[in-house]
């Protein structure tokens, strides 16, 4: 983690001193000191995530709002964990901060309508049909174009918060990267489990969802190659990526934020 502390952060030593004395006294002035030695977690979390909410959240939002969750840190840190605080704090802040921009509606409602009704639509299809229905089929029922519903896919694909690959790299900047060497025990630790999630999540994908990833992400096909080897339209193989890694970010996001 790339941190800007300053010169006169606390030690981990003084740090669990003030922190026993905050439990014991319950001083708001102890926690305020607190707060302030670990005001750099949020400000760093908020400048790397201010171009996810570019027009969105204004960054001293951002750092309101984890200077807030920053606060609940410290009624809620277990040392017990064997984590630091400072790990436990930005994992939680980040956290507290995406779920903001979201809340600031970063994807349009239409785009959300959008992406529920198609669902809605080819759930409903695959039921009657006893398959996938196609992207004729798909538009035909929603009253739409193929033209038309390509485009609204397009939108709903393009939607995604954050990317698979952004998802890794947001991992790498919290200093648990898939591929750190040299890392400390507690890095290691993390970045195991780290792995073992990312692992159990794409087994838990189904078939079609695995190749996609597999064919896109390892494989560096095209969405128009994955296509042909799937047989289905480009727009459906790109909405199949959107899903898998809907799911993917969703179950580490899990496991980072709580």
């Amino acid at each position: 983690m790339n941190f800007h502390k300053n010169e006169n952060t606390f030690t981990e030593e003084v740090f669990l001193q003030k922190l026993a004395q905050y439990r014991k006294t319950g001083s708001n002035a102890v926690r305020n000191e607190l707060v302030m030695n670990f005001a750099y977690i949020p400000q760093t979390a908020a400048i790397q995530l201010r171009g996810l909410a570019s027009g969105y959240a204004q960054v001293d939002d951002m750092v309101n709002q984890g200077i807030m969750t920053l606060m609940d840190c410290i009624d809620h840190f277990d040392e017990e964990k064997g984590i630091t605080f400072e790990y436990y704090a930005f994992m939680r802040v980040r956290g507290a901060i995406i779920d903001l921009v979201r809340k600031q509606d970063w994807v349009p409602r239409r785009v959300r309508e959008q992406d529920k009704k198609i669902n809605a639509v080819r759930n409903e299809l695959s039921n009657e049909l006893m398959r996938e229905p196609t992207d004729r089929e798909l538009a035909e029922r929603l009253g739409v174009s193929e033209e038309k519903l390509s485009g609204m896919m397009a939108e709903v694909n393009g939607s995604t918060v954050l990317s698979f690959e952004e998802l890794i790299q947001n991992m790498s900047q919290m200093g648990t990267s898939l591929e750190a060497e040299g890392m400390s025990p507690e890095k290691q630790v993390l970045a195991d489990e780290l792995k073992q999630v990312l692992a159990k999540a794409i087994d838990e994908l189904g078939e079609r969802e695995r190749l996609v990833i597999s064919l896109y992400y390892y494989e560096n096909l095209t969405f128009a190659d994955i296509a042909q080897v799937l047989d289905v339209s480009v727009q459906r193989a790109s909405q199949i990526n959107a899903r898998a890694v809907k799911k993917l970010r969703e179950a580490m996001e899990k496991y980072l934020y709580g």
